[in-house]
């Protein structure tokens, strides 16, 4: 073999179009992934596999390339002032923070639309399988800190923002929050995002742009008010608006037979579904994924003109303001049917759209022959709760009435494409839908759906047979997807019915009195003089007709996951039994993770850094399994020492967050005890705050010297957003302001105790406080918590929690070790029994407990004695009674755990071994463990990868090396140790090879389907 050359041309940074002699034909080779080659006359030379000429390869030096990923920090400096200026958002005479946001995000858009691009092309050239992840929520927090970490250009931009006269974290403080979810399911689905472009797997989110999220939360004396989010009003750079992708979305109309037989839905509401895209950028990676956002507009012409220059405004601009505002509000409030239809159409929106669009990119990339068939080899898309449901008969009225699919082969389609996450087992959040709504708004999509619920039916008879009458009757009861509706009439027979009278209920009344009976629940109607003695009938109302879209979702999916081993157990055993039985297969879990670089790495540097000089790599934020060689270190002092010190660091900023918020002031060497969560009663904050009143009450009954001794002082850290219409939950949050202001400005207990309320609580307060954290409470009743992701933040983090075996609390503390978490509480298989106890009035409440209520009635907290909500602690029965969530049950082993933390931090050796080994027993907890994990046992995906990209941004030539090596048959070369010279032969044999006309496109295909892009 000729030797090659020693020198080599510098690298370029983007390769321009070069041309390769193959025979007597040039062929010119866009090369979008390489970043670099150089200039060289190489000679002829014959390969062992194949034979091939290389003649003349000459490439274009460019210096300046629009393309060129900017990594230096002067040229960073320039883009800045570049975008500042020719991409204004404000007047040119100042430069201040806002205008240097939008001007260093813009800049940063300028990278990531690079790595975009190529991603967006080598999928549509490699079509591969690809998932789809379809959520209401994508809860994503700031991007500027986040991009510039994947990107690996912190460094460069906070030089480049130092010589313009800012901080990077001052500038990235400016972003607002984008109000697209609420709590763990949002966040969870962009931690799904975030794994899925670092691990290189082609995947797409779909959502919701919604203009004024779910509400910014405003704290009074009166507890929380609501106000529209503004996070859109100075417009959101990262988002590009896509004119040329849009879809129509129907309403109402009715269903009509087409010329050609097949059924076609007509007239009613249409509105257009815009698509907003946003990059979401992988780490170390040059995959950058998208998550497609639909906002909803009327087209031009539905604006009525001649209304409105007749004086009628409103009415001229009806149909403009009832398509946009379906993406105005998050989760609109439901309690009128206008709320109901709204969220309706939400829901609607989101399947349609997303489904028109996945099977138009399927189209297109199919070319001129479109096998439907290969639909589910190609397509996976992913149902984040119920809430995308409607995905299953839209996707069948697509394939049946757009495409001309047959009934059997939709449905065979549909169910190898869709699959369902389960995220909860509270009955009031398995959706269902009024079935007299959906005819009205989605007419031909419950003719579907009537369909599939006939075959369920089919299927539930033939199983359990008709021999047992109450069995079968109570499969159906269970498990069909219309709740309370006839059966269909080739099914009327199956359930012989006994005749029956109209039922009727007897109530007795006072003849003294005039009956005056509810019009809605009563029929007058002559009743016979035998019967006047103190009988009258009444009429018990239907049940209403309901969709159950949990049922749709798994009888139309071909898998069924929960998120936590705890929570999976009990979706087969309980919630969906009947289905387990019927289809085993489809049942799974997937514990839940989140991603280690916004959660670790970006929002705690000084922990980070300590990790990786004590492991001495930074493989651990791609590998989190390295975490666990912290162990062997955990009770080494200089690390305890610089353990405790990052943790200071990041508590003195929590301190100026709450006085910036609050206007309190607060210890940073009191213990920083937190519970961050959507205000619900199954999480537990009433427990939290009455054990806060029980605590303060002792404090109360002792000298100064005694409550120094018994007592660590404690900063209590409370946030979380309590939905608007949610009145108890509500009740929570002022009961949690109104203890706070007492305690807080009680001069007796000082910096011995405060309560802390963070007003609207968002991802980047998240991001503060975790780190700062050293206990967090993780309460809620055992067996309601599907999961739970932000218990994994705060153990990464090195906090240690407090909670119940619920969620995936019980895999953490099997992780981290049972000495290094906090256990209370009843056990999910004690509650059933537990509620029956209550209900046979055989409950004793612990003295303790009823203390505590006494203390909250006596006004020691203001005016208010909190009737409504400690009664509902009490009583053994009834609506908002009876204490459903077990706060008193669970009351007495939740303070006897609260006196063994205070004990154990004392101990600040023994503290700071158990955060320690609470960050080393983290790994599991990666959302990039439980994407493998979707992509392998779910989706069928592959993991494609585009070049990796080294400090300077160029490729990595370990990326092609293998297949090249392994086409040409060369042994495979340990390149870290090869000439320069010879990777350059590495990356150019691998342009040639599948570049060259005399390459078959099928060995082609395969080797691109190998990762390899060129």
């Amino acid at each position: 073999m000729t030797r090659l050359p020693r020198e080599t041309e510098k690298l370029q940074r983007e390769m321009d179009t070069m041309r390769i002699s193959a025979g007597a034909e040039k062929i010119p080779v866009k090369c979008n992934s390489l970043s670099s080659l150089v200039t060289r006359r190489w000679r002829t030379k014959t390969f062992p596999a194949r034979i091939r000429t290389w003649r003349l390869l000459s490439v274009k030096s460019i210096s300046t390339n629009p393309k060129t990923l900017v990594t230096d920090s002067e040229q960073v400096a320039s883009s800045i002032k570049h975008h500042s200026e020719f991409t204004p958002l404000f007047s040119p005479e100042k430069f201040e923070l806002p205008k240097a946001f939008f001007a260093t995000a813009q800049s940063v858009r300028d990278a990531l639309i690079v790595n975009w691009n190529a991603t967006y092309e080598y999928y549509n050239r490699v079509n591969p399988k690809q998932a789809y992840y379809l959520s209401m929520e994508f809860l994503q927090g700031r991007a500027l800190s986040n991009a510039v970490g994947n990107l690996g250009l912190t460094g460069a931009y906070g030089d480049a923002l130092k010589s313009l006269g800012f901080e990077l974290e001052s500038v990235a403080g400016q972003e607002p929050d984008p109000a697209l979810g609420n709590g763990g399911l949002g966040r969870l689905a962009s931690c799904f995002l975030d794994s899925l472009a670092t691990l290189n797997y082609p995947a797409w989110g779909y959502g919701l742009r919604y203009k004024y999220g779910l509400f910014k939360q405003i704290i009074t004396k009166d507890g929380q008010e609501e106000a529209a989010e503004d996070w859109l009003e100075l417009s959101n750079p990262w988002e590009i608006v896509r004119n040329d992708v849009s879809y129509p979305v129907k309403f109402y109309g009715k269903v009509v037979f087409g010329s050609d037989g097949k059924k076609r839905w007509i007239g009613g509401e249409d509105v257009v579904a815009v698509a907003y895209d946003v990059p979401i950028p992988g780490y170390k990676t040059k995959t950058t994924i998208n998550l497609r956002l639909w906002s909803t507009k009327a087209p031009s012409g539905d604006f009525d003109l001649s209304s409105y220059n007749s004086g009628k405004h409103t009415e001229a601009a009806e149909a403009l303001f009832n398509a946009e505002k379906i993406c105005y509000v998050l989760y609109p409030g439901d309690e009128s049917d206008e709320g109901k239809a709204l969220r309706l159409k939400q829901q609607y929106t989101l399947c349609s759209a997303s489904l028109q669009d996945i099977v138009a990119r399927f189209e297109t990339r199919s070319g001129g022959s479109v096998n439907w068939e290969e639909f589910p080899e190609k397509v996976a898309v992913q149902m984040n709760d119920t809430h995308p449901t409607l995905c299953i008969p839209e996707l069948m009225r697509i394939l049946m009435d757009l495409k001309g699919l047959s009934w059997e082969d939709a449905w065979r389609i549909t169910q190898r494409t869709v699959a369902y996450t389960n995220h909860t087992v509270l009955p009031e959040a398995l959706e269902k839908w009024s079935l007299e709504l959906m005819e009205k708004l989605l007419p031909r999509h419950v003719e579907i759906i009537e369909k599939i619920d006939e075959e369920l039916v089919s299927t539930i008879v033939s199983e359990y047979g008709t021999e047992n009458p109450d069995l079968l009757k109570e499969k159906l009861k269970a498990m069909r997807i219309l709740e309370n509706v006839e059966l269909p009439s080739a099914f009327a027979d199956v359930i012989v019915k006994p005749e029956s009278k109209p039922a009727i209920a007897e109530k007795t009344v006072d003849q003294t009195k005039d009956s005056k009976e509810d019009a809605q629940t009563v029929v007058k109607k002559e009743v016979e003089e035998e019967e006047t003695a103190g009988v009258i009938a009444e009429v018990i109302p239907e049940p209403p007709k309901m969709v159950r879209m949990a049922n749709l979702a798994v009888v139309g999916g071909h898998a069924v996951n929960g998120v936590a081993e705890i929570h999976s157990e009990i979706v087969k055993t309980d919630v969906f039994n009947d289905f387990v039985k019927l289809w085993p297969d489809k049942f799974q879990n997937k514990t839940n993770g989140v991603t280690p670089r916004r959660w670790i790495r970006f929002c705690n540097p000084y922990l980070s850094d300590i990790i990786t000089n004590w492991i001495g790599t930074e493989d651990w934020v791609l590998n989190t399994e390295k975490l666990a060689e912290l162990r062997k270190f955990a009770d080494d002092e200089d690390l305890q020492s610089e353990w405790r010190a990052a943790k200071k660091k990041n508590k003195l900023k929590v301190v100026s967050l709450i006085k910036e918020r609050t206007g309190y002031t607060v210890n940073p060497d009191a213990m920083f005890d937190i519970q961050i969560k959507r205000i619900h009663e199954y999480k537990r904050q009433l427990l939290n705050i009455l054990g806060i009143v029980y605590r303060y009450k002792k404090m109360k009954e002792m000298s100064a010297s005694e409550r120094k001794k018994a007592f660590v002082p404690r900063v209590c850290i409370f946030g979380g957003k309590a939905f608007a219409t949610y009145v108890q939950a509500k009740r929570i949050v002022k009961f949690i302001t109104d203890v706070g202001s007492t305690i807080n400005h009680d001069p007796e207990i000082g910096d011995l105790l405060k309560v802390i309320f963070v007003p609207d609580y968002n991802v980047s307060v998240a991001e503060l406080l975790i780190p700062a954290s050293e206990l967090s409470q993780h309460i809620s009743t055992a067996g309601m918590e599907a999961s739970g992701t932000s218990n994994m933040k705060f153990s990464m983090n090195g906090c240690i929690l407090i909670g119940t075996l619920d969620g995936a609390n019980v895999e953490i503390r099997e992780e981290v070790g049972e000495e290094n978490f906090f256990l209370f509480g009843a056990k999910a298989d004690e509650i059933v029994d537990l509620r029956k106890e209550r209900a046979e009035g055989k409950f004793v409440p612990d003295p303790s407990f009823e203390e505590v209520k006494q203390f909250v009635r006596s006004g020691v907290f203001g005016s208010n004695k909190y009737d409504e909500l400690i009664g509902s602690l009490e009583g053994n029965e009834g609506f908002g009674r009876a204490d459903y969530f077990l706060v008193g049950k669970d009351f007495p082993s939740y303070v006897e755990c609260q006196e063994k933390v205070d004990k154990a931090y004392r101990d600040q050796k023994r503290w700071t071994r158990m955060s320690i080994l609470n960050t080393a027993g983290s790994s599991k907890f990666s959302s990039d463990r439980t994407i493998h994990e979707y992509a392998k046992d779910i989706w069928n995906i592959k993991q494609s990868t585009l070049q990796r990209l080294d400090a300077s941004g160029q490729p990595d030539p370990d990326d092609i090396a293998p297949m090249v090596c392994e086409v040409f048959a060369w042994p495979h070369l340990e390149l870290d140790n090869t000439h320069n010279s010879c990777r350059m032969l590495v990356i150019i044999a691998g342009v040639t090879l599948l570049s060259s006309l005399h390459f078959t496109s099928q060995r082609r295909r395969q080797c691109l389907g190998n990762n390899i892009t060129y």
